[in-house]
């Protein structure tokens, strides 16, 4: 059953912001959160620039942490693929991005759809923090790990919405979808535009230029967003990430 079925957490989406023939699909990261994440994104980009925006629910997310820790990587996939469908239904000219493993699927979306151009924010090619090596280990004794839901909350101002634990058992899967979507870099050809956070502590360091080298397109540029660490929600960066964006989506597809 999809988290559209479910009984949906409120705030925590899906979004749609109706706008001209240029569409934005904005999916969401994995660390617990929801579309409330990018939300202020796809308010501001729509606001400025008029476009169509998507932030889609992904299986999973948004309702309870049992349905995250039994939700596959094909529901994603299944998910993701079907609002493109729709997104295309409506626009004729469509990008693609998220944030974190939101940036992950993207890329995966990107190697087999035709697409006018992809972002990626904070992007992983791999989980920087070492409790993650120890996941097959520990979730042999437990099955979550506990979120600062408190925490996110208060330091945006209510804004953030997503679970207070998220199964260990997504950390195996984002290696796999990590791994695949390092394989089919060079397949991919639209232009594409990467953000990093300076700060961030959850990814890899070299991640944003591991997916700038290896990527096939042609028409790429990396962005070092100095003052970020992995959130994107309340971003220190967010106007700067909104007028990259706005100057990007109007260049390829003007």
């Amino acid at each position: 059953m999809s988290a559209q079925l479910k009984e949906i957490i409120p705030g925590a989406g899906p979004f749609y912001y109706k706008g001209n023939e240029v569409g934005v699909l904005m999916i969401p990261g994995g660390g617990g959160g929801t579309c409330a994440d990018l939300k202020p994104l796809a308010e501001d980009l729509n606001d400025k620039a008029n476009y169509t925006i998507h932030i889609p629910l992904l299986p999973g997310f948004g309702t309870s942490p049992d349905d995250l820790r039994t939700t596959s990587i094909e529901m994603w996939k299944e998910a993701i693929s079907n609002e493109l469908i729709q997104i295309k239904s409506k626009c004729q000219k469509v990008i693609v991005g998220g944030h974190s493993f939101g940036g992950v699927l993207s890329l995966l979306l990107a190697e087999k759809n035709k697409i006018e151009g992809l972002f990626s924010i904070s992007t992983p090619i791999g989980i920087r923090k070492f409790a993650a090596k120890l996941v097959p280990i520990i979730s042999k004794f437990m099955k979550y790990h506990t979120i600062p839901s408190k925490k996110f909350k208060k330091e945006t101002n209510g804004k953030w919405v997503g679970y207070d634990k998220i199964p260990l058992n997504v950390v195996k899967k984002y290696k796999i979808l990590m791994k695949e979507m390092k394989g089919i870099l060079p397949k991919i050809s639209c232009p594409i535009l990467l953000f990093q956070g300076r700060l961030d502590k959850e990814i890899k360091k070299n991640s944003m230029d591991y997916i700038y080298g290896n990527i096939g397109s042609k028409i790429k540029k990396r962005v070092w967003l100095e003052n970020n660490d992995h959130p994107i929600l309340n971003s220190p960066d967010h106007y700067q990430i909104i007028e990259e964006l706005r100057k990007f989506i109007s260049k390829i597809t003007s």
